[in-house]
């Protein structure tokens, strides 16, 4: 279950997306027993190259709940993020690839802005599973609430030797700079970690920062990360889901892939939920 302040009632009310929840002003007074909501100008958010106006309150706490709600699979082979509504096919071909990737679970990235998160992406992890089921094994039965803190079981994930994906969809405008800013604070002290810092690991991050730094990615944007084995990353840029997947640059290196894999899915992953999901999506698989 998780819990809003009047706050955030109020902030979300004038445009502010809070995830799970919907409230007008009026629902957020009705909420809050009553009490005036008074709000006074605090910042502007650029937010996906449009600015809103978000408001602080004086007021008492109240608290609004909402149920927790998993990943749908749909008639139509599709699996809905539930947090952003934005739906991921359950296989995957990739660019330059024959290979069927099966969809392990999906999630939402949040991005705190001010005392508010805000849903920046949608994420879909892929592999391969035909080949991965044995390596896993020895997980077979572990409930996935368990699963998912068991750092053994993503270490074996990303170091099987399958073709695996990341797949990104945007539910807002962002700034290619941004974008990459972010990924390249999250990456760069786990390419130290794993002694894959130094030139060529320099070398690696400018590369994959080409791609994105100096374009404006739009919302419904599909960016797809593909692990071709033994240490190849693609990546494919489509401004929207229709358009097909072509691949713009390839990088040669290990280290970054590790890296990148436990951005999403390491211990402090940017996307919670989406490795709670991918945990779930192990169990079902073994």
């Amino acid at each position: 279950m998780a819990s809003l302040s009047c706050r955030a009632a109020v902030a979300q009310s004038i445009s502010v997306s809070v995830p799970g929840s919907r409230v007008s002003s009026a629902n957020a007074r009705r909420g809050c027993g009553g009490v005036s909501l008074l709000s006074s100008f605090v910042s502007r958010l650029e937010l996906g190259g449009s600015v809103k106006l978000v408001s602080c309150v004086r007021s008492k706490a109240c608290v609004l709940k909402t149920a927790g709600v998993r990943a749908a699979v749909g008639a139509d082979n599709v699996v809905t993020e539930p947090a952003t509504s934005i739906k991921f096919s359950s296989s995957l071909t990739v660019p330059d690839s024959s290979t069927a990737l099966s969809l392990l679970g999906v999630g939402v990235r949040l991005k705190q802005i001010a005392f508010l998160k805000v849903q920046v992406y949608a994420l879909g992890i892929y592999a391969e599973v035909s080949n991965m089921a044995a390596s896993l094994a020895s997980f077979k039965g572990t409930p996935p609430d368990i699963l998912v803190k068991n750092d053994a079981l993503f270490k074996k994930l990303a170091e099987a030797p399958v073709e695996k994906a990341i797949q990104i969809k945007l539910v807002r405008d962002v700034d290619g700079a941004t974008f990459w800013g972010a990924l390249d604070e999250a990456l760069v002290p786990r390419l130290k970690a794993s002694d894959g810092a130094g030139a060529e690991g320099d070398a690696a991050l400018a590369a994959l920062g080409n791609v994105f730094k100096d374009r404006s990615l739009k919302k419904g944007f599909v960016i797809t990360l593909t692990w071709v084995q033994p240490s190849t990353l693609k990546i494919a840029v489509a401004e929207n889901e229709s358009a097909s997947l072509k691949t713009e640059s390839s990088i040669e290196s290990k280290s970054l892939l590790f890296a990148l894999y436990d951005v999403f899915l390491g211990l402090d992953a940017v996307s919670p939920s989406a490795k709670a999901s991918v945990a779930e999506g192990i169990t079902k698989l073994l």
